[in-house]
């Protein structure tokens, strides 16, 4: 063959169109050609075995098991010969030409050494799915040991106050992490110091023990930066010790060493979220978030990543809103806890979301107290329309139904797990997905578990709830062929919001509640149910590889989509991805047909 047109026909054709045009000029030289004939029988391919790869250059074949029945058709710029997933499991197959056309074809020797020279060749042409998925994971964010940390200023536990805040002025540091012996044990920061000590008039000469922080939060110097920042949003703190796997200190890193390295960040912004004065700043504050977060897309963060930094910006908007509230309301007068339901509960927002949220009291109020509670819900679920968190098209507020006292919400979740009913199923699937973000978080905690108890063992509850996650199918149609879908824009595309993540959500809820599963987050759903027992380890990590996949080509979708000045959506044309990302995306697609299927024989369905 002419090598120019290998190199530009291979240039088209997943996995190779990932490589340069350098090696693609290599492998071109490495290719045989033949002609094939309408009808003709290409071959038997037994797996595992050693078959080369034949990619078809014009023309197309179809695959057939042993019976002569079609499994998969397959054009131009597609490949056989290698171990090829069918109906979920590694099948031995036939090929047969349906047109006429030409070949082009590897021997086993070859292929061979193109995949010792090109990995991504390999992972592509390996059967396991959930391999090729986590080969092609998303960029890694720097590590803390990036930071060139040094080596921190430390007291020990029996130093006095006034010897530790000499030492912070001599040495322009912020805090002080405290050691007994070579052990970490506390920290303490200029914050403690004026709170702790000055405020209350503290003797100087008391010991740094009396007012540290103790058993603070650590890292390792392998972390990535962005978990540790998840984690200081999460917990609101400012300094974050590292330490080795011998547990030795080795650095404190502060938000500022992180917003130094990379501005502007959600740490920043979550920051001044929380320092709002009024709902007009903090509505200019929440404009800020679909944009930075479409930034750490494109500057290699993961959906994951984004997705909890999505969610812990959320979290703040609202802690603020309902400060601001209660700033106009006065005390309020029972113990409550304001409720995040979906994808903010489970920490796994995106660019855009709409709110889903309730009311918790710990007792019922009288009316007063209701009138209380109800201002207090319209200010916060109002406010956060107007921050971009737009009304729940369901209803699923504080505002609205969903406010309920404690006895009242054991009493719902009751009766849907009692008799239930397809609407009763449906809002379930919004609710069992429960997580406290400002209040009495305990209240929030104890009704979680209570719930999952009794759901656990309600088995018909669970075969309606099974039933219903089979609604939302994959986009793959006769022959692993992707069906599209239009939306009110009248656009063709993979819905991957509704038939991609939703699904995948929807298998992780069934399996979460099945183990009663505190967990609320899909991937640790996946891994607390194959730990329990209820599934397949492979198949949990198989899932959780889909899951990534899915929704980071969604992510970098949303991320162009902004980047544009449009409204972010869900429905990607496949022919906007590369070839090798549309092969795995079918791949991905597959995994979660297979789960489905498994479910749904696990439940009769």
């Amino acid at each position: 063959m002419n090598r120019a047109e290998g190199v530009e026909f291979l240039s088209t054709v997943a996995p190779f169109s990932e490589l340069d045009r350098e090696a693609l000029a290599v492998i071109a030289t490495r290719f045989g050609s033949r002609r094939q004939a309408a009808g003709e029988s290409l071959g038997r391919f037994a797996q595992p075995g050693r078959h080369g790869l034949t990619v078809i250059r014009e023309g197309a074949v179809e695959l057939l098991d042993d019976e002569d029945r079609r499994l998969e058709q397959r054009g131009e710029g597609e490949l056989f010969g290698h171990a090829i997933i069918l109906e979920g499991e590694v099948r031995d197959y036939r090929v047969r030409a349906t047109e006429d056309g030409v070949l082009w074809q590897l021997s086993a020797e070859a292929l061979d050494d193109i995949v010792a020279a090109y990995p991504l060749v390999g992972h592509f042409l390996s059967a396991a799915p959930g391999e090729r998925l986590a080969a092609v994971g998303g960029q890694t964010t720097g590590t803390l040991d990036d930071l060139r940390l040094r080596a921190p200023v430390t007291v020990t536990a029996d130093t006095p106050v006034t010897e530790c805040a000499r030492m912070m002025a001599m040495h322009q540091v912020s805090c002080l992490p405290v050691l007994r012996g070579q052990t970490l044990v506390g920290i303490v920061t200029d914050r403690d110091l004026r709170s702790r000590v000055l405020a209350r008039e503290l003797d100087p000469r008391t010991a740094i023990a009396e007012v540290m922080t103790p058993r603070p939060l650590t890292a390792h110097p392998a972390s990535r930066i962005e978990d540790a920042l998840v984690e200081m949003m999460r917990l609101g703190i400012h300094h974050l010790p590292v330490v080795d796997d011998g547990q030795r200190l080795v650095g404190v890193i502060s938000a500022g060493d992180l917003l130094r390295r990379q501005a502007p960040h959600p740490l920043r912004l979550v920051r001044d979220i929380q320092r709002a004065i009024d709902t007009d700043e903090l509505v200019a504050l929440a404009d800020q978030g679909p944009g930075l977060l479409a930034a750490l897309s494109r500057q290699g963060s993961e959906v994951g990543e984004v997705g909890r930094i999505a969610s812990m910006i959320t979290d703040a908007c609202t802690r603020r809103l309902l400060a601001l509230a209660q700033a106009r309301l006065g005390k309020a007068p029972c113990a409550w806890t304001w409720l995040a339901f979906g994808s903010q509960a489970r920490m796994e927002q995106g660019l855009v979301s709409d709110q889903d949220n309730g009311l918790l009291l710990a007792e019922t109020p009288d009316a007063d107290g209701e009138r209380y509670f109800r201002e207090l819900a319209v200010f916060v679920c109002d406010a956060l329309d107007r921050c971009g968190y737009v009304h729940c098209p369901g209803g699923v507020m504080a505002k609205g139904r969903w406010r309920m006292s404690q006895a009242k919400w054991r009493a719902v979740f009751a009766g849907w797990m009692h008799e239930p009913t397809p609407e009763s199923v449906l809002n379930s699937s919004i609710f069992f997905d429960m997580r406290g973000v400002a209040g009495d978080v305990n209240l929030a905690e104890r009704l979680h578990e209570e719930v999952l108890a009794r759901a656990s063992e309600a088995r018909i509850f669970l075969r309606f709830l099974a039933a219903e996650s089979m609604t939302h199918t994959p986009p793959l149609g006769l022959f692993r062929q992707f069906v599209q879908e239009r939306d009110g824009r009248h656009s063709h595309g993979l819905n991957l919001k509704k038939r991609g993540v939703l699904p995948i959500v929807d298998l992780a809820r069934v399996r979460a509640l099945e183990g009663a599963s505190t967990e609320v987050a899909t991937e640790a759903r996946f891994r607390a149910a194959a730990a329990a027992g209820l599934m397949n380890a492979r198949d949990a990590e198989d899932l959780v590889h889909a899951y990534r996949f899915i929704g980071n080509i969604r992510l970098a979708h949303q991320a162009r989509q902004h980047a544009r000045g449009e409204a972010p959506g869900h429905l990607v044309d496949p022919q906007d991805l590369s070839g090798l990302h549309r092969r795995y995306l079918r791949s991905a697609f597959g995994i979660v047909r297979s789960a489905q299927r498994a479910l749904a024989q696990r439940y009769a369905l």
